[in-house]
């Protein structure tokens, strides 16, 4: 019976190294002993007695991205910085010469203490920086939090 199609591959046949020099070149992880956890068990013991390769089995417990709950945050500076947009959308008011305003019900969950702050505000937010409470309250405002 005759053939009718050709070899898949007709190159390099007798070749040691394929065009890829000395022999051991090009090659995965052969000649190696593997990568990363292989033969933690067997000819990579030492290694992993000497704290040269992380121990074997798995530890702990990572919670999915989508489990996990990310709280919205805002910079003081921001908050300055949208401070005339608040208004005109009547999402906060000045009461006296402090501005009122109330964060959760803008959904944010913490204030942060990035940049400055030169308007006296009033702010309600479940949680707060120490820097955050300090920066507003050197500017004559005052941080009422959950906690």
């Amino acid at each position: 019976m005759t053939v009718r199609t050709r070899k898949k591959s007709r190159k390099y046949r007798g070749t040691r190294t394929h065009g890829w020099g000395i022999v051991r070149t090009h090659r995965k992880s052969g000649m190696r002993g593997g990568v990363g956890m292989a033969g933690a068990k067997s000819h990579h013991w030492i290694q992993v007695v000497k704290g040269l390769r992380p121990p074997l089995g798995k530890r702990g417990f990572t919670v999915p991205p989508s489990v996990a709950k990310q709280a919205k945050t805002i910079n003081v500076s921001h908050l300055e910085a949208m401070l005339a947009a608040l208004v005109k959308n009547g999402d906060t008011s000045k009461k006296g010469n402090a501005y009122e305003i109330n964060l959760t019900e803008l959904g944010y969950d913490k204030l942060l203490a990035q940049g400055a702050v030169t308007v006296p505000m009033n702010i309600t937010v479940e949680e707060a920086s120490e820097r955050a409470v300090d920066k507003i309250k050197s500017a004559g405002g005052k941080v009422k939090t959950a906690k």
